[in-house]
């Protein structure tokens, strides 16, 4: 009997020991907050900041002669926030077509030399199989040139935004910042600012507070409408 009652004494010990575990642990994870970690992105801000880039960019006319819209070419954007192990990046995203690219200005050169065709008397169509052929040879880049024309200019767009272009994705990322995140006090530790984007935002050593409710991660701004509220990426 003694011995039954040792080994139920002892067992209890354990199931003591393995409750206050628990309860240290639940307290522990308590005290310091929830985890954020995963991928987590913010529709609004992204249509936002895309709102303005084609604002932007339609004020300039680019592709004046054959119609094409910038949208066509940078075709979204994303605002997107990676925190793992209490480390954050937040990120813009920009995706490019560079085809499509391509395409709008091969198209746009050929309309402007049916325009410059029709100023000078010409219609293109009309003219002869040998006058053709001199003048796409005179005013037309080869494809290849096109394309590599394409590239340099997407790869001044990424210099110029500070950021990485997947070629694979058609996709230039920009970094705004690196943070420590301090679940305790809900807040992002501002580690590094980006050159571009993060220098209009953020400085380093400043912290933003965070809150987190009901599967939505919002980051604080000056006021409420400066809030990014973000949404965990499918």
């Amino acid at each position: 009997m003694r011995k039954n009652l040792k080994l139920m004494w002892k067992w209890a010990l354990v199931s003591l020991s393995t409750v206050l575990l628990l309860v240290g642990l639940s307290a522990c994870s308590l005290f310091q907050g929830q985890s954020i970690d995963g991928n987590w992105t913010s529709p609004s801000a992204a249509k936002e900041m895309y709102a303005e880039m084609l604002s932007v960019a339609g004020s300039e006319e680019a592709f004046a002669y054959s119609g094409h819209k910038f949208e066509e070419i940078i075709s979204k954007s994303e605002v997107n926030l990676h925190v793992q192990n209490d480390k954050a990046v937040f990120e813009v995203v920009l995706f490019v077509d560079a085809e499509v690219f391509f395409t709008a200005l091969k198209d746009e050169q050929e309309a402007i030399m049916q325009e410059e065709l029709k100023k000078a008397g010409y219609n293109y169509e009309e003219l002869s199989p040998e006058l053709k052929k001199e003048v796409d040879a005179s005013l037309l880049s080869p494809d290849e040139e096109i394309r590599q024309m394409v590239q340099t200019i997407i790869d001044e767009m990424t210099k110029t935004m500070d950021g990485t272009y997947a070629a694979d994705n058609g996709v230039i990322f920009t970094k705004v910042f690196e943070a420590d995140v301090n679940r305790t006090g809900e807040t992002f530790d501002i580690t590094e600012a980006g050159k571009i984007f993060g220098e209009e935002l953020v400085e380093e050593g400043e912290s933003y507070e965070y809150t987190y409710k009901d599967g939505v991660l919002t980051l604080k701004g000056e006021k409420s409408e400066d809030d990014i509220v973000f949404e965990k990426k499918k």
